[in-house]
C-alpha cells in the first residue's frame, strides 16, 4: 500500500489476521471475508472514518494440495470456492455499494484459470469464477462509473512461496511490487479507460 500512502491516500486494510503495519493514513480492521456480516460491518466502519472507498483491491485467496477431480473431496472443493470466489463476491458486493463515480475494483486471478491443467480442478474453478465475476462487475459498473479488472500473475514471490520454490524458479516469479504498481495505475485517473480487462503478469 506504499504507492497509495506516498501519493497522500488513506488506506484501509482488512484481514482475519492482525496486521502490524503502521502509518498515519493506514487503519486495519479484522474481518472474515467469507462472512457477509463481518465484511459489511468492517467496510461500514472504515467508510465512517475514511469516507466512501475509491478502490477495492481484493487479494484474498489460497490453494490446497493438488489432487485430481476424482481424489478431491467435496469439502476441499467447497473450501476453495469459499476462500477464493465467495470472499471476492462478498467484498466486491459491499465495496461496490459504498463506491461512487469514480471507483475501481481489482481482483487477483491465477494463470491456471486461463490455462487449466490436471490436479487443479478446485483451484481452477474458483479462480476462473473470480475472473468471470470481475468482468460482470465491469459491465455493471459502466452505468455508475466503476471499473473492474483482474490481474493474473503466475507465481507471486512471497515469503510463503519461497519456502517451496527452487533457487532457479524464484527469480522468475512475479514481484509483489510489480503487481502493486499495476494496481496503482488501474486506480489512477490514467487507468480509468481500462475496464473488463484480464491483465496477465507472467514470470520472466
Amino acid at each position: 500500500c506504499n504507492h497509495y500512502l506516498n501519493a497522500g491516500c488513506t488506506v484501509a486494510g482488512f484481514s482475519h489476521k492482525k496486521d502490524n503495519f503502521t502509518s498515519e493514513r493506514f487503519r486495519f480492521w479484522g474481518m472474515d471475508a467469507t462472512n457477509e456480516e463481518s465484511v459489511e460491518s468492517s467496510f461500514a466502519n472504515a467508510a465512517s472514518e475514511f469516507g466512501n472507498p475509491r478502490a477495492l483491491i481484493a487479494t484474498i485467496g489460497g490453494m490446497l494440495p493438488w489432487k485430481t477431480v476424482a481424489e478431491t473431496s467435496v469439502d476441499d472443493f467447497r473450501s476453495l470456492l469459499r476462500l477464493n470466489l465467495l470472499s471476492f463476491f462478498i467484498t466486491a458486493k459491499h465495496g461496490m455499494r459504498l463506491m461512487s463515480d469514480p471507483g475501481t475494483i481489482i481482483s487477483i486471478g491465477a494463470k491456471p484459470a486461463l490455462e487449466p491443467s490436471a490436479k487443479k480442478g478446485g483451484y481452477v474453478a474458483s479462480k476462473a469464477g473470480v475472473i468471470a465475476l470481475t468482468r460482470v462487475l465491469a459491465e455493471e459498473g459502466k452505468s455508475v462509473g466503476i471499473t473492474a479488472n483482474s490481474i493474473v500473475p503466475t507465481i507471486i514471490r512471497t515469503k510463503a512461496n519461497e519456502e517451496w520454490g527452487t533457487a532457479d524458479e524464484i527469480p522468475k516469479w512475479t514481484e509483489p511490487y510489480d503487481i502493486a504498481a499495476m494496481c496503482f495505475f488501474l486506480t489512477s485517473e490514467q487507468g480509468r479507460s481500462v475496464s473488463g480487462a484480464v491483465i496477465r503478469m507472467p514470470n520472466k
